[in-house]
């Protein structure tokens, strides 16, 4: 037998609008810490700098390879970089599209 669930109304002033990426933040703080340039940490995780210059200007997101390689080269926890990543990404959406989602999707639960 199916039981009907509500949906829980979410109140917008509790989910914070995004100021920056927490992830990327974490990744420059890490880097400064250890005194290392964006060149040498890029060449030590094999990848441009660009790469990562994208990821701490937040003109990208952390990725699921970046945050491995970042996990093997500095020993953060990559699964923490990808959670951080994900809450910003769902802010960040849910405070730029979100009344355009409300229209398009009909709520069937």
């Amino acid at each position: 037998m199916k039981t009907k669930t509500t949906a829980i109304p979410r109140d917008p002033l509790k989910i914070p609008k995004p100021v920056s990426n927490p992830a990327a933040a974490l990744i420059r703080d890490t880097l400064n810490h250890h005194k290392i340039t964006q060149i040498e940490a890029a060449q030590a995780m094999n990848i441009s700098k660009a790469q990562l210059s994208d990821v701490i200007r937040q003109k990208k997101g952390v990725s699921a390879g970046m945050a491995l390689r970042f996990h093997f080269c500095f020993g953060v926890p990559g699964d923490l970089l990808i959670r951080l990543q994900g809450q910003f990404d769902f802010q960040k959406a849910y405070h730029g599209k979100s009344g355009i989602l409300r229209r398009e999707v009909r709520a069937i639960a």
